[in-house]
């Protein structure tokens, strides 16, 4: 299963933005949110931020010609690629720099805060924090759509497609939806103040690219009126601030059962979640991480923490168990001028 969605991006997107030939700021900081995609029913469509993990990307711009130069550091960086063609942010860099059109090279360097491979958006992360500050440095002035468009193309580098729905909640913020993609449009909203997630991150890493090989590519038409009306569950919660909604809104049969046998425990991780008061649980995007809504009025977070790290550890494995709340997307940390 792939998402149609085309991406062209070049010079000529900046004619009517009136670009500076010489970049303003010599050195910029951004970083970009972890995040959660699919959230059940939303396959692809569907991403929320979360205010608990980031990466943090520093942009230099120096005086050698269209060159890119990337360097990474923190969580798995022995695991990431830092040959630009090969990374998302790497990718983000050199096609905004070729459409600049700017005599100029970019020294990127990466603080990974969020683990690859781990079904948080570590890769969309990178990216987006990538197009925002080169974005930045450049006087480029793109739009939080653009910026979405082209770090989506970075995304080829982990997934071999370019989704959106990680880096629009990336450079949005909150929750996101994706309504169209030729022509893109996608929109936010705020979630309701109560809601908060528990992530529990098993010691295993699953590629992307690996979990989307295993999804079918016909599904029976119940399940897909199963996930449609799921889907409209989830939203019509978001509007109403009914965490209720949002719950039956991660009921997935569409991707979460072929998914489930890459990540061990899964099954057991969710019931014992679901008992201890979480009011839903879906697997992170492509996982393995599992994610769990709670009602933080109830204080249930803990409880739901402990049962979900006891799921994983009757199956051998050891997890990482992080709470959060939806939060704002990615943003400029520093910036100094030339």
């Amino acid at each position: 299963m792939r998402t149609a969605f085309k991406l062209q991006f070049s010079a000529v997107d900046y004619e009517s933005k009136k670009v500076k030939d010489s970049p303003a700021f010599s050195h910029v900081e951004a970083i970009a949110p972890a995040t959660s995609a699919n959230l059940g029913a939303g396959f692809d469509v569907f991403g929320v931020a979360l205010d608990a993990l980031f990466d943090k990307v520093s942009v230099d711009v120096v005086k050698v010609d269209k060159k890119v130069q990337l360097f990474v550091s923190g969580k798995g960086s022995e695991f990431i690629p830092t040959k630009p063609e090969e990374n998302t942010a790497g990718i983000v860099a050199e096609a905004l720099l070729k459409a600049s059109r700017k005599n100029c090279g970019l020294i990127i360097n990466i603080e990974k805060g969020i683990r690859a491979g781990s079904g948080l958006g570590s890769s969309a992360a990178s990216a987006a924090a990538s197009a925002l500050a080169i974005n930045e440095a450049l006087e480029l002035g793109l739009t939080s759509k653009e910026l979405i468009r082209i770090a989506a193309l970075g995304e080829i580098a982990a997934a071999g497609v370019p989704h959106a729905d990680n880096v629009s909640a990336s450079i949005m913020g909150f929750f996101t939806a994706i309504i169209s993609h030729e022509p893109f449009e996608v929109v936010r909203f705020s979630m309701p103040d109560n809601a908060k997630f528990v992530i529990a991150t098993p010691e295993i890493i699953l590629e992307t690219r690996k979990a989307r090989s295993v999804l079918p590519k016909h599904i029976k038409l119940s399940d897909a009126v199963h996930n449609v009306a799921r889907a409209a569950a989830f939203v019509a919660g978001v509007l109403t601030n009914n965490l209720t909604l949002i719950g039956m809104g991660m009921n997935d049969l569409i991707a979460e059962p072929y998914r489930a046998s890459l990540i061990p425990g899964f099954f057991d991780v969710k019931k014992r979640a679901l008992e201890a008061g979480a009011i839903g649980v879906a697997i992170s995007g492509a996982g393995p991480s599992v994610l769990a809504l709670v009602d933080s009025s109830k204080s249930m977070e803990n409880r739901v923490a402990e049962a979900m790290k006891e799921g994983f550890e009757v199956n051998g494995i050891h997890c990482e168990v992080v709470i959060a709340k939806p939060g704002p997307g990615a943003r400029i940390v520093r910036r100094e001028e030339k």
